[in-house]
């Protein structure tokens, strides 16, 4: 214990202008004596004890100077004992006496002399810089009226008793941090005159903001009407973990946006910090994958020394393959150049490349999953143990964040490259577009040229189409179109001819006229094309007119009002056929989707194909299977022949419930189902253009073209159409790919799903495509009490 004057403001004016402060006992002889008439237990003897000493002092004044303390070693030692825990060691702690709220301080252990009479400049730099910083001046403010407010109100403000100030300096390379604590238990405040009314609740609330105007609230509460006496303890606390913790936890969660390699050189230079050493090294790992396949980028990479370039062998193959086993088997690993262990030794070969004297690798958990590893390691012996470890256990959790948020940024990276490149997928072909988008991301990194993104593709995969068509769409819809502008116009006229009688408007005989030529053009139907100018000539022409004289004449508001209500999209009479007939179609599309969406959920389950389907007034539909799209399972040839039974047994499924609800749609909707039979393979590629695969391949494309012409093909020397309701028709160019179909057929046919009536013909020669044929039988679509099983899983279901 020391009792020589350090005054801390010599490094800077740090005080607090105004401020009266005198040293004195009084303040801890009083308190003294209040615990010694309340204490019951045998700290009442030691009470005694101190309290005696002080008044046994004759030279103990009222008030006394700071020069004068140095004459009262023992009393000033008596108050450590008193404040501080008996099994305390002095030498240990950070201790120190001080005039009231000033920086000048009478007495304190060694260990706060050391600190701050050592060669620590870099301390005394940081004190000041704290102390200037805004944030910290309006802390010691509020904390020097917290204490008025206390002792003078009697009011505790929630700002507390105590002011912190974060102190570093650097030891070895590397910032140490404490927080001073002042505490104010044997300090007296004396007013000087009478208090001034204050509502302190929100007078405590205002000057808690950050840019409160201190000149204004001292005008209001001088400091010069106070005289702060006694002495004032301070306990200076290492907080070096804690605050290299926190630091941790700004840099994980204060970035609106993730940056790998920025975020990381911050972390690891705070768990330097916590583990106080300059000679330990960090590295971080995220686990990141493609296609469940652990890959590593440039950043990711530059933050393990196990991956840099001059460490790597086989170019990091074999790291890859050490890691990879490590992840599926994560556990604490600890190596020294004692460690001999079988699990040890090709990791020793890495270690030794890069000069490596001791390493630890720890798997980092996030929600239970590996989100990444840590790697401590130093290339000094001795500096790595068990013991140093344990100071990394805080920091774990904010560390599992960090590698979380590596793996989410880069997921979300790839996701936004696939999304921009191609288009949004279905599982079983998404593992081919990730890596076309990890190659791309990968290469332009590593590349100062922009480079392209590579092509997808699928070589020899087998493909399956299918149409369901919904048959005379077209004229329905243009009958209902002709009949709501036929029911528009006689409406029109008539209301125009009613303001003709009423305004004389010559205008009125001109937009009559227009109306009468229109109506008298239109038959039972009418062309998409006619009916979008008739509608540019109502929009622009006629309810502009009809809107404006609503408005301004209130004669006619009457006649046009009920006009207005009639043209009204959603509820008016005028467009009640064509609504209709949108019903209708979108009760037949319905059906049609769920069951394509169930047969294509069912079938995924056997094996990974892909499968896409094409809204126009029905739907097409594209499969394509192969060992090239699930490279993953062995391919069989009875995945193909069960996915081609089940999408026949679908087709006649779909044409037999749009079938069954016919008696419930007021425009009777029928469908015609189409199937294309191709046995050979075909490449496909997907177009970045287009967001679509298609046929790759001179010779691969005669299947494209077939199938986009034959849905209106007819039958040779007949007009025919192909495709009728209630029946399937197959179309094929080999007479050797019907074989498998046909027992398909039969199967069907016993089980009553098809009827016998199974029909081969040919088909007329289409532009580009000669010697096409097709086969064509009848949908069983009555209901009956039969029940039909599930050619996929042998299940049964009421036909």
């Amino acid at each position: 214990m020391q009792t020589k004057l350090l005054d801390l403001a010599k490094w800077k004016a740090v005080r607090i202008d105004g401020l009266e402060n005198v040293l004195s006992f009084d303040p801890l002889i009083q308190y003294l004596k209040d615990r010694i008439s309340r204490e019951t237990t045998l700290k009442k003897h030691f009470f005694e004890f101190v309290l005696e000493k002080l008044l046994a002092n004759p030279h103990l004044k009222e008030e006394l100077k700071p020069e004068e303390m140095v004459h009262f070693k023992d009393e000033l030692e008596l108050v450590y004992c008193l404040v501080e825990p008996a099994l305390a060691e002095e030498q240990k702690m950070i201790w120190a006496l001080s005039v009231p709220l000033d920086p000048q301080i009478i007495c304190g252990t060694d260990a706060f002399y050391e600190m701050m009479e050592g060669n620590n400049e870099v301390l005394h730099r940081s004190m000041i810089q704290s102390i200037q910083d805004k944030s910290m001046v309006q802390k010691r403010m509020e904390f020097v009226y917290s204490v008025v407010f206390e002792k003078l109100y009697g009011q505790q403000i929630p700002m507390g008793n105590e002011v912190s100030y974060a102190m570093s300096y650097v030891e070895d390379g590397l910032p140490r941090y404490f927080k001073i604590n002042i505490d104010t238990r044997f300090v007296d405040v004396i007013a000087k005159g009478e208090l001034p009314p204050l509502n302190l609740i929100e007078w405590a609330k205002d000057i808690k903001g950050e840019d409160y105007d201190w000149s204004q609230g001292i005008k209001q509460l001088p400091l010069h009407l106070f005289k702060f006496r006694g002495l004032a303890i301070i306990t200076v606390t290492e907080i070096t973990q804690e605050h290299a913790v926190e630091r941790i936890k700004e840099v994980v969660l204060s970035r609106h946006r993730f940056a790998l390699k920025e975020d990381t050189e911050q972390v690891i230079h705070s768990l330097k910090v916590l583990m106080g050493s300059p000679a330990i090294e960090f590295g971080l790992l995220p686990n990141l994958r493609v296609n469940n396949k652990l890959v590593f980028t440039l950043e990711s990479g530059n933050n393990s020394i196990l991956l840099q370039p001059n460490h790597c062998i086989d170019n990091g193959k074999s790291f890859q393959k050490l890691a990879e086993e490590y992840l599926n088997h994560p556990k604490p690993v600890l190596i020294d150049e004692t460690v001999q262990t079988e699990d040890a030794r090709q990791l020793l070969q890495f270690l030794n490349m890069a000069g490596i004297q001791a390493y630890a690798l720890f798997p980092i958990f996030h929600s239970n999953e590996v989100a990444g590893v840590l790697e401590i390691y130093s290339y000094k012996k001795d500096v790595l143990n068990l013991q140093s470890l344990v100071k990394l256990k805080d920091a774990i959790p904010v560390i599992a964040q960090l590698l979380k948020n590596a793996i989410d940024e880069f997921d979300n990276h790839l996701d936004s490259i696939v999304k921009d490149k191609f288009t949004a997928l279905q599982p079983a072909v998404q593992w081919k577009f990730n890596q076309a988008a990890w190659d791309y991301l990968r290469d332009n990194r590593l590349s100062d040229q922009k480079r392209t993104i590579g092509k997808v593709s699928f070589k020899k995969v087998y493909p399956l189409y299918g149409a369901i068509d919904i048959r005379n769409s077209t004229i329905e819809r243009n009958k209902a179109m002709a009949a709501d502008a036929a029911f528009q116009l006689e409406l029109l006229i008539g209301l125009l001819e009613q303001i003709r009688e009423r305004t004389g408007l010559l205008l009125v005989d001109d937009m009559i006229g227009k109306c009468r030529k229109w109506l008298s053009g239109i038959s039972h139907d009418i062309r998409d094309s006619e009916y979008g100018k008739l509608n540019e000539f109502l929009e622009n022409k006629i309810t502009p007119f009809l809107k404006d004289l609503n408005e301004k004449d209130l004669a006619l508001r009457p006649l046009i009002q009920p006009y207005l209500v009639e043209i009204e999209s959603n509820t008016g009479s005028v467009l009640k056929h064509i609504r209709v007939f949108d019903n209708a179609l979108k009760t037949v599309n319905n059906t049609i989707n769920a069951r394509l969406e169930q047969f294509n959920n069912e079938l995924q389950t056997f094996y990974p194909y892909y499968f896409e389907k094409f809204r126009t007034d029905g739907f097409e539909f594209d499969i394509y299977i192969g060992q090239d799209i699930a490279p993953h399972k062995p391919f069989s040839r009875y995945y193909l022949q069960n996915l081609r039974l089940r999408q026949l047994q679908a087709m006649a499924e779909i044409a037999r419930e749009t079938h069954a609800l016919l008696p419930r749609l007021e425009i009777p909707l029928q469908t015609t189902q189409l199937i294309y039979i191709r046995s050979a393979p075909i490449d496909i590629v997907f177009r970045q253009d287009e967001h679509k695969f298609d046929v790759e391949g001179s010779y691969n494309i005669r299947y494209q073209v077939i199938k986009k012409r034959i849905d209106k093909v007819r039958i040779l020397n007949t007009g025919e159409r192909l495709t009728q309701p209630g029946k399937i028709a197959l179309v094929y160019l080999n007479e050797s790919e019907t074989r498998e179909y046909r027992d398909y057929i039969a199967y069907l046919q016993e089980e009553g799903l098809l009827l016998n009536d199974l029909e081969a013909v040919e088909l007329e020669e289409l532009q580009g495509v000669t010697g096409l044929r097709a086969l064509r039988v009848s949908i069983n679509v009555e209901k009956t009490d039969e029940v039909v099983p599930d050619a996929l899983t042998g299940a049964t279901k009421e036909a």
